[in-house]
Formats: structure tokens, sequence, C-alpha cells
């Protein structure tokens, strides 16, 4: 039988000496994530050297804010939110980019509104709006056919997600569709420990957060912004298609993972979430200090970026060798790497340069106004 008073009272009384710590902290430490994230021989402003944004930023965010503007779903905060799309993609076809940009700025409304930071401070009938609205959206079934009554933004999503449909093979799509709808179900309700009921382990945590991020479907763009999809098949054949999804992994979870230590202080500190790698670490390991808890979170994301760069590094080799024989197809795959690793830049670049996480005093170097 589940103890929630119990642990209603456990988690409240680590969060706020989480709350506590911080506020110590904060007068007298400041620490770089740069430093943080990298392993030996690794460094964030060298892996991210010549890295830049979509050329035809400005219009395309334009374009992003007038189909936001025309649905009423753009918030005041939507500008900086949906601009990661062009740090992500830089090189991507401009009809692709905007419907990129479209899912991202539904994904943000929702999130903003009715996210999980956010769900427990909703009233009881918000809630109960919230949550019959996500399970229509996220139970949308494959012919992208809605109730002629549904909520505007259920045909918003449907008429975005047959965008999607009609310019990508059908493995694909099907892939992106059932990632793209998990993270609907999952992301929009209380996730903190009291409402589940449990604490979770780490590496549960670490599971659900990947599709919390909807990391798994911005991977999947990487073939979509320029329409260069993989036959993931002959990849097996290959020997490569097992590495290169353990990349795909890799950068969702560095994405995910990474943006808990960015969003730390206005997830737990402001807002008083336990769904956030440092409180979960806290909470499977009491006995530790803000310090301590911090330290483990950054541990996991550097050794995620440690492993990322040798996977990188023997997938290419395999690539140089494959020239040899298919020139086509080791083509397509350098483009491929190249979209991933632009993935991994611009999840650490747009984190630094975002507004969202910027404060006039903040434990980060990256995030000190």
């Amino acid at each position: 039988m589940k103890k929630v008073l119990p642990l209603k009272a456990a988690v409240s009384s680590i969060l706020q000496r989480t709350q506590t710590e911080y506020r110590a902290l904060v007068q007298t430490e400041s620490w770089s994530l740069k430093e943080l994230f990298s392993p030996a021989h690794f460094r964030f402003d060298e892996f991210c050297r010549g890295f830049s944004p979509h050329p035809d930023s400005t219009r395309l965010t334009q374009l992003a804010q007038q189909f936001g503007e025309e649905h009423d779903i753009w918030l005041p905060n939507a500008k900086g939110h949906v601009s990661c799309a062009l740090f992500l993609y830089p090189s991507a076809h401009a009809g692709r980019m905007i419907a990129i940009m479209k899912n991202l700025i539904m994904d943000f409304y929702l999130n903003d509104v009715m996210g999980r930071d956010l769900f427990k401070f909703l009233s009881v009938n918000q809630q109960r709006d919230a949550r019959r609205l996500i399970a229509s959206m996220a139970g949308i079934r494959e012919n992208l056919v809605v109730s002629p009554d549904a909520h505007p933004i259920e045909h918003l999503n449907a008429q975005v997600l047959r965008e999607f449909r009609e310019n990508s093979p059908e493995p694909w799509f099907r892939k992106f569709f059932n990632f793209y709808c998990h993270h609907l179900n999952i992301t929009h309700s209380d996730n903190d420990s009291e409402a589940l009921g449990y604490i979770p382990e780490v590496d549960e945590y670490i599971d659900k957060r990947c599709h919390y991020a909807g990391m798994y479907h911005i991977v999947l763009w990487v073939e979509y912004n320029n329409a260069r999809f993989l036959d993931w098949d002959l990849l097996g054949d290959l020997g490569l298609a097992s590495p290169l999804r353990r990349l795909h992994y890799l950068t969702t979870a560095f994405g995910a993972l990474s943006n808990d230590l960015f969003s730390f202080e206005k997830e737990v500190i402001d807002q008083g979430s336990d769904c956030n790698l440092v409180m979960v670490a806290m909470l499977n390991n009491p006995q530790w200090s803000l310090k301590e808890g911090i330290a483990a979170s950054c541990r996991i994301v550097r050794d995620m970026v440690h492993e990322l760069s040798g996977i990188l590094r023997s997938v290419r080799r395999r690539i140089d060798i494959l020239e040899r024989t298919d020139p086509g197809l080791s083509s397509a795959l350098t483009d491929h790497i190249e979209g991933v690793l632009r993935c991994i830049q611009a999840s650490w670049l747009w984190q630094c340069h975002s507004t969202r996480y910027k404060r006039a005093q903040s434990l980060w170097e990256e995030t000190t106004l």
C-alpha cells in the first residue's frame, strides 16, 4: 500500500532543505556547467566552434509567430522557446522548418499552460479539462481525423501531423507519431513524487525525462528537416543501426538532462518541483547535501558526453570505410551524423543563450545575467 502522507512529509523536508542550502550557496558559489559537463579532453567551446543558427531565422520566426497569433497560442515568451529549432536545424528546408516550428509552438503552449511544472497549480476544473484535452490529442488515430467539435488546438495538431505524414516515408512517420503522442500523454500532468505516489529511481526518471522533453522526436527531425531519410533495415545489415540508435539516445538524454541543470533553479527553487534530476538523485540519497546532488547529476551528464564522443569516433571510422564501396550512403550518413551533432551543439548553445533560464543571481555562470 502506498504511504502518501509519510512520503509527502519526507519529500517536503528534503525539498525545503535543498532550497535552504541553495539560498546559502548562491551567495558564495558560482559554477560553470561547461566545466561540470565536460569529460577529459572535451571542451564545449571547441565542440561548438563554427556553429551558427539558421540563416533565414528572422523570416522563419516571423512566419511562426504569425501562425501562433492567428491561432491564439503565441505566448509572450514563445519567441525565445521556438528559436531552439533555428539552432537545432540550421540547414533545414524552409517549409520543413515551418512545420517543425508549428509543432514546437503548440508544444510550448501546452507546456506553459498545463505542463508538468504547472499542472499542480491548476484548479480542479482546469486539471480535468487539461486531462481530457491531452487524452484526446495523444489518442489521435493514425488517420489523423478529429471530431468537428474538437478543441481548436486538436485540429491544429492534426493539421501539422498531416504535414509531417505527407512529407516523409511511412516508417519514419510511424516512429515519429508514436514518440510524439507518448510525449503528449505523459508530460501534461503532475509528475512530482507525491502525485506519483512513490519516489522514482534515477534510471526510471531518466527514461521518462527523455519523453517529457520530447527529445526523441526532436532527434527524429534530423532526418525530416532536410528530407534525408535513412534506410534503417540496410543500416542493420551493415551493423550500423545499433551504434546510431545509441547515439540518438545519448543525444536525447543529453538534451533532457542538461536542461534539468539549466532549469534547476526555475523548477526546484522557484516552483518547488521535485521532477528534476538533481531532486530525484537527492530523494534517492536523502543523506546527500545539495552539492553532492549536483555533483552526481553532472557526473551522469558528463559520462554520457564521454560515451557519445567515443561512439562518434567509431561511427565516423565506419563511414570513412564505407565511402570506398558506397559513397552515396557514406554521404547520407555523414550528413546525418552532422545533424545529430548539431542537436547536441544546439542543446548546449540554446540553453546558454535563452532568456528562459537567466536570472540576476544564479549558481551557474551560464545563466547569470
